[in-house]
């Protein structure tokens, strides 16, 4: 296996993960309801390069779509992402709350 050096990903010994981020974000997206928002939004997530512990996305009324990630990173890169999810197509508003796991 492989580290991500970018992604803080350097503490894979025999495939077990050293590094323990030291929190986690939850990431509340509301966006308009087009086909592609999935795809669009996975994609900026996958720059942490960690599958999120949780997702869900609910169609709302009027067209639009709420999408909750909660995923473990470092604070500084939820910002990042933050960023660049505000920067998609039909994306309406996120809100990030971090909550701290390790001191």
């Amino acid at each position: 296996m492989t580290a991500d050096v970018y992604a803080n990903d350097d503490g894979l010994r025999d495939g077990v993960r050293e590094f323990q981020p030291e929190g986690a974000a939850k990431f509340e997206i509301i966006a308009d309801a087009h086909a592609d928002l999935l795809g669009r939004v996975g994609a900026v997530l996958n720059l942490l390069n960690v599958a999120p512990r949780a997702f869900h996305m609910e169609a709302g009324p009027e067209g639009t779509v709420t999408v909750e990630a909660w995923v473990d990173c470092a604070e500084s890169q939820a910002e990042l992402v933050v960023r660049k999810l505000q920067r998609l197509t039909s994306i309406r508003d996120v809100v990030m709350k971090y909550t701290r796991t390790h001191s």
